[in-house]
C-alpha cells in the first residue's frame, strides 16, 4: 500500500536552516516523553497511521499491525456487543521494523521541541514506579549531533505521518548517514528512487529523498538518491553539493583610526577584550598623547613612555587613554586582558622610577634593563598591579599571557641572578636564555620561573607564549645551542646549525619541561615567531627559515616560494600534521597569528607587494603595507588573502593579535595617509612625524548571523540569590557570561549564579558562533535587580531555666514587619517553654527568617539519703550539665565530695544561668573489729568474745562453731558475754550480723586459749 502520509523525504540542511515546507508547527503527530510508562529504550512514542513509532537513542523502532486483522477484530466485537456477549479472540497481527544509527555519536537521549499545553496520565498495571501524570507532547523531537556535523529533527505531517530530516551543517559529512534495516522481509530500492520496505503486515514506502541547499536566501534543490547494501541505506549526491554554501565571505574593515595626537607616537602592540574594544600601545615620543579624564597618568614624563588606548569596538570612541612609564625608556612589548576587562600590560624598562604598587613582587629597578608587569582596571583609572622583576643585567620582554591564577611573560635575559623559584626547571643561566616566569594576579608574588636553554656561549630568544587549558605553558623562539633541551621522541631531536626554532612545554608549575622540539630547515637560520592552539589543543606555529630552498611545504600544503612557513604539530610534539608556506618572500614580518573556532589560521604580517590575493579588501590593491591571509585548517586551502594599507609600514613590537572569530587587532607606526572608517575617534593624522594608527579587520563581518542570542527575563531577587538562567539562543552550543558583579565569566549553557549583594546588574550573554564558515558571535543583555533583604538576628544560646521565663527580641533594620511562629508579630515576645523560635521579618519586597532554640538545663540530681562507714566516709556526687559550676555546704567547688561525718549536707548547682540547691542526709556507722583471741581465765582481761568495746547495737545476731561444724552457741541479742564456758580450748569459727554496723554481716575465727 502507499504511504504518502508515513514519508520520510531527508533535508540537506546547510548552516541550520528551517525545516521542509511540510513540516507544521501544529501537524497531527504527538511525540509522548517517556516517564517509565513505556521499557526504558523508549525515549518517545507517536501514533502513525497503521501503527507507532518508537525513538530510542540508537533509532526508531516502527510497529506496524495488520489493518485486516484489526478490522476482523473490531467487527467481531461490533457483532458480539449487539448481542451483549464477550467479544471472541481474534488474533492480530503485527511486525516491528528497527531502524539502527549505524556509528552515530553517542549524543545521549534525544530532546523534545515545541512542547503542548496538553498533557498524558498513564496508569499501566499495578507497579506504581510504572504510572506517569502530566506527561508532556511535543511536536517534533531533535537528535543534536547524532553524526559529525548532522542533526536529526523528527516531526510531522499536518494528516498525521511522520517525517526527519537530517541537518547538515558546513563541514558535516551526509555519507556518513547509515541506516540499518532490521527485521523487515525485504527491502528495496525503487524505479522512480523509493525505498519499498517489505513486512509481514503491509509494505512501506518511504519517498524519494529529497535535499536542498539555501543560496541567496533562496532553497535550491541538491540531487540525492538512496544506496542500499543488503540491509544498509546510505544517501548519495551525484552532482555533489557545495559544503559552504550560504555563508557569503564579504570581508570589511571594522575600524581604523590614527591616536589623536599632536606629537608622535609609534604604534607597538594591540589587544582586544570579550566586548570587541580594541586596545593598542606605542612609544610616545613628545607629548601630545590624548590622555582621557579618569586615566591613570594625566602627564608626559619624557623619554620614551608606553601610551595606551582603548577604543570602542568600531574605533568611534576613545574610552581611555594614558601613558606608563618613568624617566628612563619605557617601551610595551605585550598586551592582555582579562575576564573582567583589566589590562595587563608588558613593559621592557630602564627607568628607575616606573610606576609600582604597594606590596609588589619587585619594587624597584635591578640592572640595566628589566621588564615591569602592570594591570590596569577596567576603566583604565588605577593600578591594580605593578612590579619589576628582573636581574642585575638585561632582561627583555617578549610576550605575555594570562593564566587562571596569574601572568607568565617571557622573554631573554643575560642576567645570571635573574630571579628563579625553588624546584623550578632550570636555575642556572648559561649565555643568554629565556626567561618564563609566573606572577600572581595581584603581581605582589613570584608564583616560580626558570631558565630555558643550552649551554654557555650560545643564546635563545623567546618570541611567543601560549597557556594550555590545563595551565601549561607553550613558549617559541630561536636557538643557536647544540644541547638546547629537547624530549625523547620529539619531532626533531637534533639540532640543525646554524640557528633552529624551537617549541616547548613547560609544566603548569615551571618545575619541568614536559615536551621540547627543534623546528625548521637543516641549513638556514630559523626561528618561530608565532604560536597558536586549534580546540583539540593541537600547537599551530609560524616561523622563518634561512635561505633558498631550504624547508619544503608538506604534500598537499600551500606552497610558495617564501622563508615563512605555518605548520600544525600534535599536541605531543611528535609528530607534524603540515608544515605551509603561504606567503611568497615580500612578506617580512609575521605580526600576529590566530586560530579561530573553527580551525582556521590567520595570518598577518608586514609586506612588500605580489602576494595571493582571494575576496581582497574594498578598495585595496595588489601592494601594500600589511599582508592578511586565512588558511584552511589542514593548510591546504587559502579562504581569504588581502593587502591593507600604504606600502612600507611597520610596527615597534610584533604582538599584535586575532581574537576567536578571526577579527585582527593591529597597530602600526606610520606617517602614511590612510583611509579611516567613517566614525573613526581620529580620522587624520595630526601629528607631523610618525604616529600610531589602530585597525581593526573583520574577515567576514557581513556574513549572514547564523547565531542570535536570546536570554529569558529574570525577576526581581532578593540578596543574596542564586539565579539560574534561561538560556533561548539559538544556533550555538558555546556561551560565555558575565555577572557584571566581579566574579568570574561562566561558559555554562544555563548557568547559575549567586549575586551577593544588592544592586542592579546588567549581565552579558555571548553566544559564541559555530560551524566551519565561522559564524559570528552575538550578545544579548538581561537585567538582574537584586534587592536589599531585611536583617534580623535572635539571641543565641539561650537558657530558661525552671519556672522561669525570658524575652526573645528580633534585633531587624528598620521598617520591618514581624511574625512569629507563635503566631506573634511584635518585635519582642516573652517565653515561657524551651523549644525553637522562628521569626520572619518583611521589608515589604524582601524577607528574612531566623530562629533560635531555647533550651532548659535537665535538673541537678544527688543521691538519696545514704549510709556509710566513718572510716571511710561517703561520696556524694552532683549531676548536672556539662559546664555547671558547685558550691557545697562544706565550701568546696567540684561536683564531688567525701561526707567524713554524718549531717545535712546541701550543694548549689549553676547551670546555664539556672541555680538550684539540693540537699542530702548522710549517717556514718562506726566499723565493727571482732578478736581473734580470748583468755578466758577470769583475769578480766579478755576473758570474753568482743567485736567492739563497747555495748553492741541492740539485735546483734551470734553464731559459734567448733572445728567440727556444730554450733556451740547462738543469741540473737548479744552481749559480749561469751566466754566459752564449758567448750575446750581451740579455733571456733562465727558469723556476726547487725544492719546497723558499718558492716551489717561478717564472718570469721577466733582461737580460745586455756
Amino acid at each position: 500500500m502507499s504511504l504518502l502520509s508515513r514519508r520520510v523525504p531527508q533535508a540537506l540542511a546547510l548552516l541550520a536552516t528551517l525545516a521542509g515546507p511540510s513540516a507544521y508547527a501544529g501537524s497531527g503527530l504527538h511525540f509522548v516523553e517517556n516517564r517509565k510508562q513505556w521499557a526504558d529504550p523508549v525515549k518517545f512514542r507517536a501514533e502513525i497511521p497503521g501503527g507507532s513509532v518508537y525513538l530510542t537513542c540508537s533509532g526508531f523502532v516502527y510497529d506496524w499491525h495488520s489493518a485486516a486483522d484489526l478490522r476482523r477484530a473490531h467487527d467481531a466485537l461490533e457483532t458480539t456487543s449487539r448481542a451483549s456477549k464477550p467479544a471472541p479472540a481474534v488474533p492480530v497481527r503485527g511486525h516491528a521494523v528497527f531502524v539502527d544509527f549505524v556509528d552515530a555519536a553517542p549524543t545521549g537521549a534525544p530532546v523534545g521541541r515545541e512542547q503542548e499545553k496538553t498533557y498524558h496520565n498513564y496508569f499501566f498495571g499495578n507497579d506504581p514506579a510504572r504510572w506517569a501524570s502530566n506527561v508532556a507532547l511535543f511536536g517534533e523531537v531533535r537528535y543534536s549531533g547524532l553524526y559529525p556535523g548532522t542533526d536529526l529533527r523528527v516531526y510531522g505531517t499536518e494528516p498525521g505521518g511522520l517525517k526527519y530530516d537530517f541537518e547538515v551543517q558546513p563541514g558535516g559529512h551526509p555519507e556518513a548517514i547509515a541506516l540499518r534495516y532490521r527485521g523487515t522481509d525485504g527491502l528495496q530500492v525503487q524505479p522512480d528512487g523509493t525505498l519499498l520496505v517489505h513486512t509481514s503486515v503491509t509494505d512501506v514506502v518511504e519517498q524519494r529523498p529529497y535535499a536542498y541547499q539555501l543560496v541567496q536566501g533562496q532553497r535550491r534543490a541538491v540531487p540525492c538518491r538512496y544506496r542500499l547494501s543488503g540491509n544498509l541505506l546510505h544517501y548519495e549526491f551525484p552532482q555533489g553539493y557545495d559544503p559552504a554554501t550560504t555563508l557569503v565571505i564579504d570581508p570589511a574593515v571594522v575600524a581604523c583610526t590614527y591616536s589623536g595626537g599632536a606629537g608622535e607616537t609609534w604604534g607597538a602592540a594591540s589587544g582586544y577584550d570579550a566586548a570587541g574594544n580594541i586596545y593598542s600601545a606605542g612609544f610616545a615620543q613628545t607629548p601630545g598623547f590624548p590622555v582621557t579624564p579618569g586615566a591613570y597618568q594625566n602627564a608626559y614624563q619624557g623619554g620614551t613612555e608606553v601610551a595606551i588606548s582603548k577604543f570602542s569596538p568600531t574605533g568611534s570612541q576613545l574610552l581611555y587613554a594614558t601613558y606608563l612609564g618613568g624617566a628612563g625608556v619605557d617601551e610595551v612589548r605585550a598586551l592582555r586582558t582579562s575576564a573582567t576587562g583589566d589590562l595587563y600590560v608588558l613593559t621592557q624598562t630602564s627607568s628607575s622610577n616606573f610606576p609600582v604598587t604597594a606590596g609588589c613582587y619587585d619594587p624597584s629597578a635591578n640592572g640595566n634593563v628589566d621588564l615591569a608587569i602592570t594591570r590596569f582596571n577596567a576603566t583604565g583609572t588605577s593600578l591594580l598591579g605593578s612590579t619589576y622583576l628582573g636581574g642585575l643585567y638585561s632582561d627583555y620582554g617578549t610576550e605575555l599571557a594570562l593564566t587562571s591564577t596569574g601572568v607568565v611573560v617571557t622573554g631573554n635575559t643575560t642576567s645570571d641572578n635573574f630571579p628563579t623559584t625553588a624546584g623550578a626547571y632550570d636555575r642556572t643561566l648559561s649565555g643568554q636564555d629565556v626567561l618564563v616566569a609566573s606572577l600572581s594576579q595581584s603581581l605582589t608574588t613570584l608564583q616560580w620561573s626558570t631558565f630555558l636553554g643550552g649551554s654557555v656561549g650560545n643564546a635563545e630568544t623567546a618570541n611567543s607564549l601560549q597557556v594550555e587549558t590545563n595551565g601549561n605553558i607553550l613558549v617559541a623562539g630561536a636557538t643557536n645551542a647544540p644541547d638546547f633541551p629537547v624530549t625523547p621522541g620529539a619531532l626533531r631531536t637534533t639540532y640543525a646549525a646554524p640557528g633552529d626554532g624551537f617549541v616547548a612545554r613547560l609544566q603548569a608549575d615551571g618545575r619541568a619541561l614536559l615536551a621540547s622540539t627543534f623546528i625548521g630547515s637543516l641549513l638556514g637560520i630559523d626561528q618561530v615567531q608565532k604560536l597558536g592552539l586549534d580546540a583539540e589543543g593541537n600547537v599551530v606555529v609560524c616561523g622563518t627559515a634561512g635561505g633558498v630552498g631550504v624547508l619544503e611545504a608538506t604534500p598537499g600544503a600551500l606552497a610558495l616560494a617564501g622563508n615563512v612557513f605555518v605548520a600544525k604539530l600534535n599536541k605531543a610534539l611528535t609528530s607534524q600534521f603540515f608544515l605551509a608556506k603561504p606567503v611568497n618572500f615580500s612578506f617580512s614580518q609575521p605580526t600576529a597569528l590566530g586560530v579561530d573556532a573553527c580551525g582556521n589560521i590567520h595570518l598577518a604580517g608586514f609586506d612588500g607587494g605580489g602576494q595571493p590575493l582571494l575576496n581582497p579588501l574594498p578598495g585595496t590593491g595588489t601592494t601594500g603595507g600589511v599582508y592578511l591571509t586565512t588558511l584552511s585548517a589542514a593548510g591546504n586551502a587559502r579562504l581569504f588573502g588581502s593587502y591593507f594599507g600604504p606600502s612600507v609600514q611597520h610596527a615597534h613590537g610584533p604582538a599584535h593579535r586575532f581574537d576567536a572569530q578571526g577579527k585582527l587587532y593591529h597597530s602600526i607606526c606610520t606617517t602614511s595617509s590612510f583611509i579611516t572608517t567613517v566614525s573613526a575617534y581620529s580620522p587624520i593624522r595630526r601629528s607631523s612625524g610618525f604616529d600610531m594608527l589602530t585597525f581593526k579587520i573583520d574577515q567576514a563581518s557581513s556574513a549572514s548571523t547564523l547565531v542570535q542570542a536570546t536570554v529569558a527575563a529574570v525577576d526581581s531577587v532578593c540578596a543574596p540569590a542564586t539565579v539560574t538562567f534561561a538560556n533561548t539562543s539559538t544556533g550555538s552550543s558555546s556561551f560565555l557570561w558575565n555577572f557584571a558583579d566581579g566574579t568570574a565569566p561562566s561558559t555554562d549553557k544555563n548557568p547559575v549564579h549567586l549575586f551577593q549583594n544588592p544592586g542592579t546588574y546588567r549581565v552579558r550573554l555571548v553566544a559564541l558562533g559555530t560551524g566551519t564558515g565561522c559564524s559570528r558571535n552575538d550578545t544579548t543583555y538581561v537585567t538582574v535587580r537584586v534587592k536589599s533583604r531585611p536583617t534580623v538576628t535572635l539571641p543565641r544560646n539561650q537558657v530558661l531555666c525552671p519556672g522561669g521565663s525570658l524575652t526573645l527580641t528580633a534585633a531587624a533594620s528598620p521598617g520591618t514587619t514581624y511574625r512569629w511562629n507563635t503566631g506573634a508579630t511584635t518585635a519582642g515576645i516573652r517565653i515561657t517553654q524551651p523549644g525553637k523560635y522562628v521569626v520572619t521579618v518583611s521589608n515589604g519586597s524582601c524577607t528574612t527568617r531566623d530562629s533560635t532554640v531555647v533550651l532548659q538545663p535537665a535538673l541537678a540530681r544527688l543521691p538519696a539519703d545514704t549510709t556509710g562507714c566513718v572510716s571511710g566516709g561517703v561520696r556524694l556526687r552532683a549531676q548536672a550539665a556539662p559546664g555547671s559550676t558547685y558550691l557545697w555546704s562544706t565550701q568546696a567547688t567540684t561536683p564531688e565530695i567525701v561526707a567524713t561525718t554524718s549531717g545535712r549536707y546541701t550543694v548549689r548547682v549553676t547551670q546555664g544561668g539556672c541555680t538550684e540547691e539540693k540537699t542530702v542526709t548522710v549517717n556514718l556507722r562506726r566499723p565493727i573489729l571482732p578478736p581473734n583471741v580470748i583468755t578466758p581465765n577470769g583475769d578480766g582481761d579478755n576473758d570474753f568474745f568482743k567485736p567492739d568495746q563497747d555495748v553492741l547495737e541492740p539485735g546483734t545476731r551470734l553464731r559459734l562453731y567448733n572445728r567440727w561444724g556444730r554450733q556451740v552457741y547462738a543469741t540473737d541479742n548479744y552481749r559480749n558475754d561469751w566466754n566459752a564456758a564449758e567448750q575446750p580450748a581451740g579455733v571456733y569459727y562465727y558469723t556476726l550480723e547487725n544492719e546497723l554496723f558499718c558492716t551489717p554481716a561478717s564472718k570469721g575465727w577466733v582461737e580460745v586459749v586455756k
